[in-house]
């Protein structure tokens, strides 16, 4: 691995325009999607939502908005329940939106240790409750930790999109990383990846190759940052590498085109940053700034990447352009809690979206 030095230029902003999502009083971790179509003819259509565990009663909700060409303004959010069961469900929720806009949800049932994903399908007809929007699907039964990080890659030859989820299983103290996967409409698959030490897992730590095959970033206790890559055929054959021996995970990982960038915590605090280095195949690891938690990764439409992170009690980000790092405030107060970032390509704007919790059962969004 090799290390590499940063240059940080000044805020360029003391704080971004912030709005509390109205309704949600007692939102536990949430974790942001963000989808946008091109519908030809310079029409568009984006989606922005947000899945959050509700405290008070245990259940998973999601809120969302979209926007258009045609009605370029956000929306006002929405407010749905996803999965009301009797048990403590929606925690490690994790989202992935299709090209339309269909939301993905994994999650854990607490309560039973199982890993759950939920698939918006309208209308009424779903299976997680009478009157559901959602179709609901129990893949595992037992062992599951609260955590998890779901994706989808698109076969352009069968038209199907196959949905990937990464989870984490503990027994008696011994952990395991597994895959789940289920293609068009057949069944779900798991497989087993490796046996680890404690793992610390993010909802934005699984992304894919261009040849769409998964990777998975992650912390294991007394390794460091590591890094899982699928390279099949058989679902369960992966290879691991460690990334950073001092570092701590959570990580979120960031892949497109031929860039592939780590965000995470050093072991003192710091916020670091990998990047992938195509000639020499090693990450190029660096420092962004200081203390920093809570952290999330997006690549806008320049390959650069947007780190999010909680500092101070505030919400910032920082951005790198041109080898050099940029750091905002985005929230500045009671903020950051539970940070998730996209980037909003339409119209053109390559903007920041960053939500997060204020610690009192809150979601904000906070807009560059």
């Amino acid at each position: 691995m090799l290390f590499a030095t940063v240059t940080l230029t000044a805020s360029e902003a003391w704080a971004w325009p912030t709005a509390q999502i109205g309704g949600v009083t007692y939102a536990g971790p949430q974790v942001q999607g963000y989808a946008w179509k091109d519908q030809g003819g310079g029409a568009w259509t984006k989606w922005n939502s947000i899945a959050y565990r509700d405290s008070n009663v245990g259940d998973l909700k999601i809120a969302r908005r979209s926007a258009s060409s045609a009605s370029p303004t956000w929306s006002a959010w929405s407010l749905e329940t996803i999965d009301s069961a009797a048990n403590d469900v929606g925690n490690g929720a994790s989202i992935a939106l299709d090209a339309d806009g269909v939301e993905y949800v994994s999650y854990v049932d607490s309560t039973g240790e199982r890993l759950k994903v939920a698939k918006r399908v309208g209308g009424g007809a779903g299976t997680c409750f009478a009157g559901s929007n959602w179709d609901c699907d129990t893949l595992v039964f037992g062992d599951v930790t609260d955590q998890t990080a779901i994706g989808l890659t698109y076969d352009a030859a069968t038209l199907q999109y196959t949905v990937h989820v990464i989870f984490v299983k503990e027994d008696a103290g011994v952990y395991d990383l597994w895959y789940a996967r289920k293609i068009g409409t057949g069944s779900w698959t798991t497989a087993w990846i490796r046996e680890a030490n404690s793992i610390s897992l993010a909802p934005d730590a699984l992304a894919f190759t261009s040849g769409n095959l998964p990777r998975v970033a992650y912390g294991e206790s007394l390794a460091g940052i590591r890094l899982s890559a699928f390279v099949g055929p058989a679902q369960g054959n992966w290879t691991t590498s460690t990334i950073d021996a001092n570092g701590v995970g959570p990580a979120s990982l960031a892949i497109r085109s031929f860039v592939q960038n780590i965000a995470y915590r050093s072991a003192t605090g710091d916020l670091r940053f990998a990047a992938l280095n195509i000639f020499s195949g090693s990450f190029v690891l660096s420092t962004v700034t200081g203390s920093a938690t809570r952290i999330s990764l997006a690549l806008d439409d320049d390959l650069d990447p947007h780190i999010s992170y909680q500092e101070g009690g505030a919400a910032k980000r920082a951005k790198r352009k041109s080898g050099s790092w940029t750091l905002d405030v985005a929230d500045a107060s009671a903020a950051g809690y539970g940070t998730s970032i996209k980037i909003d390509t339409q119209p053109a704007t390559d903007k920041a979206l960053l939500s997060h919790t204020d610690g009192f059962g809150h979601i904000k969004v906070s807009a560059e």
